[in-house]
């Protein structure tokens, strides 16, 4: 079996993927399977594909995509969409999946867990559950009926593994005002789809399949050590998606980083919340005592620990990374970030003793029911935090804060799918105000995302399989002139107040998360009530656990 796994973005972003390299591991591991890489060109590249007429060739040995069995693509961001129509059309295959017969399209990834309906007219089927769970059974499965017809091959592959689904295998009812009436599955396909997902994480932890400069962290060797995340902040899909947390054991993480070891001295530990794994303090033992340096993905700022921030020292670490969210208690009750301002200036106390002068803060702007005294808030509070630091130093060093500030998107599966995004006039005036209120703080520099592309990653995640139509457009021409040209109103799925009982395009998918649950916790939000954490085990409140 000849697979093209996909990555719809550069060498440079795909390799920087510990989800891709994982999965490219995963097919090479089964003898049945022959798996090699495919990118999206650059812009020089593209041009030249297109001008001679040259088909897109895989990263290993340079064949053309279509002389693969099947063309996988993982998928992390909603706006890679646009990209996964652009590599289908570089390998010269036609766009819709109703025209193609080999080879087989079919995506995963955690973009697509959330929605992925605005791919149903061009994805043959996609893969909804972990890797690790899913492959195997589904490889089997192919083998086994890739000679039938392909209409045939996607029923069979449907019946036969859970969280196969097969886009043309359904219908979907529309009512007048647009919005969702029913789905429609054809013959005896399954519904909803089941995530595949594993009840207790087995095997080997997720790590770095190949080392290479031309990535984000070039000479890094990551490996996951926790997967979800305690907390249920409401605007966090991750948060929902993979829950329960798991952890993976102590034994095997130290394990496979002594393979790493053996390439490079730098390791970088990946989770949602660095500082809730249970053996960390051993970890980070472990590592020193190698003589290596490690670097985390993020950290809880109200767990901040002694041997945490000794160790981080001991590694070299330049900046603490650190996300706040909201610059008031009000608003951080809202999305159920439950930490007060006390923690976060204790945790810039911290910081500060430990001689790191360097702090990087993550802030959301246009968030449910914000108001001009939360952004005032953010201000507020950053003078705060280094009048703070400069305190407990008595002026010693200026420390260096740097704020990432990016633009609400509502997200599937979470308590906010039911709310709108804010518009990109009055997210370019939150901007606007902040950078001038920041323009003259000396020792902040501050960094924002556009908040067009919010908009448009608000579409592709919140729309039904008729944003497609847009995604053609785009391919065409550009976004811009796509929004234009489109019958179909873009704002209808990115501006408009979801109603209790909608049905949403994303509920052919079923995490076990019950929907009466989320509109609590979206009803909690409104009224600035916070929700305590997702105990991890022995709790039925989400659904997820409930075994069924």
């Amino acid at each position: 079996m000849r697979i093209a796994l996909a990555y719809p973005n550069t060498y440079y972003i795909g390799m920087s993927n510990l989800g891709f390299q994982t999965v490219y591991a995963l097919l090479n591991q089964n003898q049945n399977v022959v798996c090699e890489r495919v990118f999206l060109p650059d812009d020089e590249e593209e041009n030249l594909l297109r001008k001679y007429h040259s088909p897109l060739l895989s990263y290993e040995s340079q064949k053309p995509i279509k002389e693969f069995d099947l063309l996988l693509f993982s998928i992390s961001f909603e706006n890679d969409y646009l990209n996964v129509l652009k590599i289908i059309s570089l390998s010269g295959l036609p766009l819709l999946s109703q025209e193609r017969k080999i080879p087989l399209v079919a995506a995963g990834g955690i973009a697509i867990w959330l929605n992925p309906e605005p791919l149903a007219d061009f994805i043959d089927f996609f893969l909804i559950g972990e890797a690790e769970i899913i492959i195997e059974e589904f490889i089997k499965s192919y083998l086994k009926y890739i000679g039938e017809e392909k209409n045939k091959f996607l029923y069979k592959l449907a019946q036969s593994v859970a969280g196969i689904y097969v886009p043309s295998g359904y219908e979907v009812a529309y009512k007048a005002d647009g919005t969702i009436k029913k789905f429609l599955p054809k013959k005896e396909f399954p519904f909803p789809i089941i995530k595949k997902r594993m009840s207790k994480l087995n095997g080997n932890p997720a790590h770095t399949q190949i080392l290479t400069q031309e990535t984000e962290f070039s000479k890094m060797f990551l490996i996951e050590i926790e997967r979800g995340c305690f907390y249920g902040c409401r605007f966090c899909a991750a948060g929902y998606l993979y829950r329960p947390p798991r952890m993976w054991s102590l034994g095997k993480i130290c394990q496979i980083i002594q393979k790493g070891l053996k390439f490079t001295s730098k390791i970088g530990l990946i989770g949602a919340a660095i500082n809730d794994y249970p053996h960390l303090e051993a970890l980070l033992k472990f590592i020193l005592e190698k003589e290596a340096h490690f670097s985390v993905s993020s950290l809880r700022l109200d767990k901040l620990k002694p041997y945490l921030l000794e160790a981080l020292r001991k590694s070299h670490h330049k900046t603490i990374t650190l996300a706040p969210e909201a610059g008031t208690q009000r608003l951080r009750n809202v999305i159920n970030k439950n930490f007060t301002e006390e923690n976060i200036l204790e945790a810039a106390i911290f910081i500060a003793k430990y001689g790191f002068i360097n702090l990087k803060l993550y802030f959301i702007i246009g968030l449910p029911t914000e108001k001009q005294e939360d952004l005032e808030g953010i201000f507020t509070l950053i003078k705060k935090i280094k009048k703070t630091m400069l305190d407990i130093k008595n002026g010693r060093f200026y420390p260096h804060i740097h704020l990432s500030i990016a633009s609400f998107v509502p997200k599937p599966f979470t308590p906010f799918q039911w709310h709108p995004m804010e518009t990109i006039q009055n997210l370019k005036q939150k901007i606007r105000w902040l950078k001038n209120v920041f323009k003259h703080e000396k020792g902040v520099s501050i960094a924002f995302d556009f908040p067009k592309w919010a908009y448009t990653q608000a579409l592709l995640s919140r729309g039904d399989r008729r944003v497609g139509n847009i995604l053609f457009l785009a391919l065409k021409k550009d976004w811009t002139t796509a929004f234009k040209q489109s019958p179909l109103n873009p704002d209808f799925f990115v501006y408009r107040d979801r109603d209790k009982n909608e049905i949403f395009p994303w509920e052919i998918i079923n995490h076990g998360l019950k929907k009466d649950f989320l509109y609590e916790e979206y009803k909690k939000a409104l009224s600035n009530k916070s929700s305590p954490p997702c105990p991890g085990k022995n709790c039925h409140i989400c659904g997820v656990c409930i075994k069924h």
